[in-house]
C-alpha cells in the first residue's frame, strides 16, 4: 500500500505525537478512510519527512506516533513569486509548477492590463497542496490573495533581491544579476504585460529588470522560467 503524504504545521508535534486536523484529518480519514496502525509521511514546513503510524482517531483528530525522522530538503533561500492574475484560470498551471519547482510563496496580483479580476484562494491553496504531495516535497508553499500592483511595490520593499521579469528589457539577466540575500521575489505580469510606467515603478522601488530572452513567452511560461532561471543560479536545484 503507497503511503500517503500530509501536510500541517510545526505545532501539531508534541514529544513523539502529531496531532492531525483539519482538511488533511478528512482527507486521511473519510476520503482516503485510513485506520488506526495505518503508515503516513508527516511534512511539518521543516525539511523534515515524518514516517508515523496512526495510534489513534477521534471525531475531528488522528494522533501519529513519529517512527522515524529523515531530513529530505533544505532551502537556503526564500523565493516569493508575484504573479500576473491570468485567464482561463492559467494560474494554477503557474502555483503547481512554482510549487514543484520549490517556490516558497505565490502572490496573484492584477496591474494595467489584466483581464482577469477574480481569484479563488480556497482553489489556489488546494491546487499548491496536491503538487507539494505530488512531487514529494517536505515543504508547503502558500498562496496568498489577490493583490493589486501597488501592494506589490510596496511589499517588495521588504526583499533583499527582487528580479522583474519585463520584455522591454533587452540587456539585464537573470544570468548577469547580483543575487544577494536570503528572501527574493520574482514579478511576472498578465498576458498583456506591463506598461513602461509600471516598470519604471518597480525600478525606482529598487527592482532589477531583466528580461527572459529574445523569444515572446506565454505569462504562465514566463513565471516558469524566472523561477527555474533563478533558482539554478542559487543552486536551489541541486541535489546538495
Amino acid at each position: 500500500m503507497e503511503i500517503r503524504r500530509f501536510f500541517t504545521d510545526s505545532s501539531a508535534l508534541q514529544n513523539d505525537t502529531i496531532t492531525l486536523t483539519g482538511d488533511e484529518f478528512l482527507h486521511m480519514t473519510k476520503v482516503l478512510r485510513y485506520k488506526v496502525g495505518f503508515k503516513a509521511i508527516v511534512c511539518l514546513n521543516d525539511g523534515y519527512e515524518r514516517h508515523c503510524t496512526i495510534t489513534q482517531i477521534g471525531k475531528d483528530f488522528a494522533l501519529l506516533n513519529v517512527d522515524e525522522s529523515k531530513k529530505v530538503d533544505r532551502k537556503n533561500v526564500s523565493l516569493t513569486l508575484y504573479a500576473g492574475l491570468l485567464k482561463n484560470n492559467k494560474l494554477d498551471f503557474v502555483i503547481q509548477k512554482a510549487v514543484e519547482l520549490g517556490v516558497d510563496s505565490v502572490v496573484p496580483f492584477v496591474s494595467a492590463n489584466s483581464a482577469e479580476t477574480k481569484f479563488s484562494l480556497e482553489r489556489g491553496e488546494k491546487i499548491a497542496l496536491e503538487a507539494a504531495k505530488q512531487c514529494g516535497s517536505a515543504y508547503l508553499s502558500s498562496v496568498k490573495g489577490l493583490v493589486d500592483f501597488d501592494m506589490v511595490l510596496n511589499d517588495i520593499k521588504g526583499f533583499d533581491t527582487v528580479l522583474f521579469a519585463y520584455e522591454g528589457e533587452t540587456q539585464n539577466s537573470v544570468k548577469t544579476s547580483n543575487l544577494t540575500g536570503r528572501n527574493i521575489a520574482l514579478i511576472v505580469g498578465c498576458e498583456g504585460g506591463f506598461t513602461p510606467e509600471e516598470a519604471e515603478k518597480a525600478k525606482l522601488e529598487g527592482a532589477n529588470v531583466v528580461t527572459l530572452g529574445r523569444r515572446i513567452l506565454r505569462a504562465e511560461t514566463a513565471s516558469i522560467v524566472l523561477a527555474t532561471l533563478t533558482l539554478d543560479k542559487l543552486g536551489e536545484l541541486d541535489y546538495d
